[in-house]
């Protein structure tokens, strides 16, 4: 009787024993493998994305990752600012056109937080528009840091301009005078992505010109 008490205690310790070594091995072997991925995660290179061009004077610059056809119309903002004096209008229009560019350009882009445009938009505006791109166009864009993303996005093809004219528009309790610039827009690939804009521009200051406003159509309600 003795014998069997102590040999199903035995059975019950070796048990134990064999649980403790699998929970023990598995253990080992999640920490492996969440190790692995860090250090594998950790060995890809972050994708560069350094100013390569900047207008100091206004605050406009160019990053390695943007498209070819922007840097094209940056050049082409270049040439205008630089002349004397400066054509407004041709300044408002090229503003405008590149603020689209740049918004709709999505394959540029590192993440969701990463706005087109933002650089064109004027101060009081900033922190609106950006968030809510974040909460709807932009929302759903993967994260690029290492350039592995797997996503289907909009790069824009050509921004034609249809008009630009003379309005006003009323910021903040003062009606300022603006620039209605009138846009249709095409793409590398079709992802069902606006296809026209109308986009406002106003001054900043004496020299600065800004985007205060976008819709999605060549027929603005303001």
């Amino acid at each position: 009787m003795a014998r069997k008490i102590k040999t199903e205690k035995s059975k019950k310790k070796t048990l134990v024993k064999v649980v403790v070594i699998i929970l023990v091995l598995a253990l080992i072997g999640a920490g492996g493998f969440f190790g692995w991925k860090y250090f594998h995660k950790s060995d890809k290179s972050v994708q560069s994305n350094e100013v390569v061009d900047e207008i100091k004077e206004f605050e406009y610059s160019i990053r390695e990752r943007d498209s070819k056809y922007f840097k094209s119309e940056y050049e082409e903002l270049k040439k205008i600012l630089f002349a004397e004096p400066v054509d407004e209008e041709k300044y408002a229009t090229q503003l405008a056109k590149m603020f689209v560019i740049d918004l709709y350009t999505m394959n540029t882009k590192v993440n969701k937080y990463d706005i087109g445009g933002i650089q064109f938009i004027h101060p009081d505006k900033k922190e609106i528009f950006s968030q809510k791109l974040i909460d709807t166009m932009y929302q759903s864009l993967l994260d690029d840091t290492y350039g592995d993303r797997k996503q289907n996005l909009p790069e824009v093809k050509e921004v034609s301009v249809v008009s630009t004219e003379k309005t006003k528009y009323k910021l903040g309790d003062d009606t300022v005078d603006a620039y209605l610039v009138k846009m249709n827009i095409t793409y590398v690939k079709d992802y069902k992505y606006d296809t026209q804009a109308s986009v406002i521009v106003v001054k900043q200051d004496d020299k600065k010109l800004c985007v205060v406003d976008i819709q999605p159509t060549l027929n603005p309600k303001y």
